[in-house]
């Protein structure tokens, strides 16, 4: 790998752990922040919907902006300074609609993200490496998350023993990482090193990519694939933001974990899912598209195990040590198909729609996903136990592996025709 490539990949990565860190942080300090200000389940799970919502609507904005690479970077950049802002907000906040406003604002920052890290991530590499570059910065992402938990309550309970204190500390960071990051875009000139590197890429592979078939051919594949793809990534999506967003929650209120245990665990739970992603993908590069769709079959097979055993586990052997093995097994098998899924996307789309497209399936995916948490927090107000909410998720994953099945039979024609992208 060039130095080019590795440079680009490390800050896209840095910059998606910094989204996750402070996207997730809000989620693990709900159970310190409810004791000031009052809230139900529902209303928490509204508090998790409401970023998920602002990322899906601004999205394709951004996307569409961001073909123009210097403008992609400077809104990376931007989001990082909406982070400090939103950090601050969430800090002096006295009421739940403090709140809400704390997380319109996160909400804004988190989605200058994911449309341009994805598109420069899957541009910088070729099909052999693109799905360990996927993984690598999906897998920044997932050990923010992970990492949110057991640092952010960390520093409230034990080092500044206040989530006020916390947030503006976090805003703070997030003021210096801002100058860090734009002092590397600019030292190390990264926005010309990165034009010139795709202007190569195109060169070099993509002029043969639909030889072998005709325009409306490729564009009635691209249009039936977006949706697919739509599909299954709002459906992962949706269990995706549940397991973020609720899992401190439901071993402090459902299974007794003291505060700061919960956050422990849950940053050990969300490591696991870092690793595996990283290691689906580096076997999907081995295969191809093929190897790809089975990985995520896999991983949807795995992940609803999973979820039977916690819902068994709840009902009849609640046993902390037993009900960390359900959920560190559900990180497993889920994770695994995450940037392999990713590299999917740039398989079947070629390399100057990657940041475009990637924007209109994250926001559509977005709409869908961002009532996970509204309706998994409903349901945990009405039945007071998390097997209803279990039960939600499985029906999500279980509906993303026929989706994905019917994909698969789709993808003998795109082999055929010549049709993905090298």
């Amino acid at each position: 790998m060039s130095s080019v490539r590795l440079q680009l990949l490390s800050f896209m990565s840095f910059a998606h752990f910094i989204h996750h860190v402070e996207l997730y942080a809000f989620p693990a300090m709900i159970i310190l922040i409810s004791q000031e200000i009052t809230m139900n389940y529902l209303e928490i799970g509204i508090l998790g919907s409401l970023p998920i919502l602002i990322m899906a609507i601004t999205s394709p904005m951004i996307g569409y902006i961001s073909k123009n690479a210097r403008l992609g970077f400077i809104i990376v950049l931007l989001g990082i300074f909406l982070f400090a802002f939103s950090s601050f907000m969430i800090a002096i906040s006295e009421s739940y609609i403090h709140l809400l406003f704390g997380n319109i604002l996160l909400g804004l920052g988190c989605t200058t993200f994911h449309p341009v890290g994805l598109g420069v991530a899957a541009n910088s590499f070729t099909g052999e490496n693109r799905g360990k570059a996927m993984a690598v910065n999906h897998a920044a992402g997932v050990t923010g998350t992970a990492l949110a938990p057991l640092g952010t309550l960390g520093l409230a309970i034990y080092i500044l023993s206040d989530w006020r204190q916390t947030f503006i500390l976090f805003g703070l960071i997030c003021l210096v990482l801002l100058v860090l990051m734009a002092s590397w875009v600019f030292i190390q000139k990264l926005i010309p090193r990165y034009t010139s590197l795709i202007q190569n890429n195109n060169l070099e592979v993509q002029e043969d990519t639909i030889d072998n078939t005709s325009k409306l051919e490729y564009k009635n594949w691209i249009f039936i694939t977006l949706g697919v793809i739509i599909t299954i990534s709002a459906l992962r999506g949706g269990v995706y933001r549940l397991i973020s967003y609720f899992t401190v929650t439901l071993l402090r209120d459902f299974y007794g974990v003291e505060s700061f245990t919960a956050g422990i665990l849950t940053s050990f739970i969300l490591l696991l899912g870092s690793g595996s992603d990283i290691y689906g993908a580096y076997i999907s590069d081995k295969s191809g598209a093929y190897g790809r769709v089975r990985i995520i079959l896999v991983s949807a097979v795995g992940t609803s195990f999973a979820i039977i055993s916690l819902i068994f586990l709840t009902e009849s052997f609640p046993e902390i040590w037993a009900v960390l093995f359900g959920f560190s097994l559900f990180a497993i098998c889920f994770y695994l198909g995450g940037g392999t899924l990713q590299a999917l996307m740039s398989d079947i789309v070629p390399q100057e729609s990657r940041t475009f497209f990637y924007s209109i399936v994250f926001s559509l995916g977005l709409v869908v996903s961002s009532t996970s948490p509204t309706i998994f927090g409903a349901l945990l107000d009405i039945f007071q136990s998390p097997v209803a909410g279990f039960t939600f998720m499985l029906l999500l994953i279980m509906v993303s592996f026929f989706v994905t099945l019917l994909f698969q039979k789709r993808l003998s024609f795109a082999v055929e025709k010549n049709l993905i992208s090298p």
